[in-house]
């Protein structure tokens, strides 16, 4: 009796031991205190600085994230053309999903590799290993990632340097096609097969992603934004061709404005026969890439009228930071520094 009882505390101890091993969470020895990276914290929030930016405290991380607040810059209503003074080029290589800007950085995503550009050494600095094939990417103080079609992730940059990811949410809604993301003041946003999913900064763990709007389904798909709206650029979309009824479909981009206030959505620029690759705007104007064109389309954001276009061989991502338009060149694998004026 007392060895079969022995014998029996043997087995429940072995038993609670498992159990803790599987249930005990996995913990990040690079966060603060050991934490989880999916883990909230107290502290998690965002404080407007008053000055354009807000702190973001994410999984007990802060970083600041600009609001693109073009609102106290003058309205320009009047006809205007574009012009543009390269300034730089810098050679970052393969740029599969895009780019973003961070002070004097370039980051840049290629398969599983996040890589931190210098641009005053024009050197890669840093790299980081991400957990699977990044299919998106997002800078706005941090770094933002979609990977694997499923996860994102969030990696802190501290000085020339990408930290370890500091959050991270797994199998958003279930899918296994998230493509782009985008990282605005106060909400994230991902393109999930066929519809605009968002989530809090400082609820990013709500679950089921509420959406935005509905896409149609593997489009290719950009965003940017100001402070009122969002812009998307979407290309790959088909319709039945008009001009012939025996022709199944043809292909054409559009250009979507949603307004975040109103929620509502228009649809304020199409085009046949083309692919949209990239959209950035400023306080006045929308530039939209399109690759095999080899352009930059501008318009005026106010009046939807044409401001010109800016020649770049296979552009794709660009981005608009002040006075200066920054465009990648898939063809010759650059980033392109542009000073931009209007006459």
């Amino acid at each position: 009796m007392k060895i079969l009882g022995l014998a029996l505390i043997g087995l429940l101890m072995l038993n609670t031991s498992c159990k803790k091993e599987e249930t005990e969470p996995v913990t990040n020895p690079s966060l603060p205190n050991n934490t989880t990276p999916t883990d909230h914290h107290e502290n998690d929030g965002i404080v407007d600085n008053g000055d354009g930016t807000s702190t973001v405290t994410l999984g007990n991380v802060s970083f600041n994230t600009n609001q693109r607040d073009f609102s106290g810059e003058p309205i320009v209503t009047e006809l205007k053309t574009v012009s543009v003074n390269q300034l730089e080029e810098y050679s970052i290589g393969v740029s599969s999903e895009g780019f973003g800007i961070e002070k004097n950085f370039i980051i840049t995503s290629s398969n599983t590799k996040l890589k931190l550009y210098d641009m005053i050494s024009k050197s890669v600095v840093d790299e980081q290993t991400t957990s699977f094939n990044v299919s998106g990417l997002s800078v706005n103080g941090c770094v933002m990632t979609t990977e694997g079609s499923e996860d994102v992730n969030f990696y802190n940059i501290e000085g020339s340097k990408i930290d370890k990811h500091f959050f991270h949410i797994p199998s958003v809604n279930g899918s296994k096609f998230l493509s782009i993301c985008y990282l605005d003041y106060k909400y994230a946003y991902v393109y999930d097969e066929s519809s605009i999913l968002s989530f809090p900064l400082d609820n990013a763990t709500i679950n089921p992603k509420p959406k935005v709007m509905d896409i149609p389904s593997f489009a290719t798909v950009n965003i940017t934004s100001d402070k009122d709206k969002l812009y998307l650029a979407l290309g790959d979309l088909s319709k039945p061709d008009p001009n012939d009824p025996n022709a199944a479909y043809i292909n054409y981009s559009s250009l979507r404005v949603f307004d975040k206030i109103t929620k509502i959505f228009t649809d304020v620029n199409s085009a046949d026969n083309i692919n949209y690759s990239g959209i950035t705007v400023d306080a006045n104007y929308i530039y939209i890439a399109i690759k095999d064109a080899n352009i930059i389309k501008v318009i005026n954001k106010h009046t939807n009228n044409d401001s010109g276009t800016i020649s770049v061989n296979g552009v794709t991502k660009i981005i608009k930071e002040g006075n200066y338009l920054y465009a990648y060149s898939s063809a010759n694998q650059k980033l392109i520094k542009y000073e931009v004026s209007f006459n």
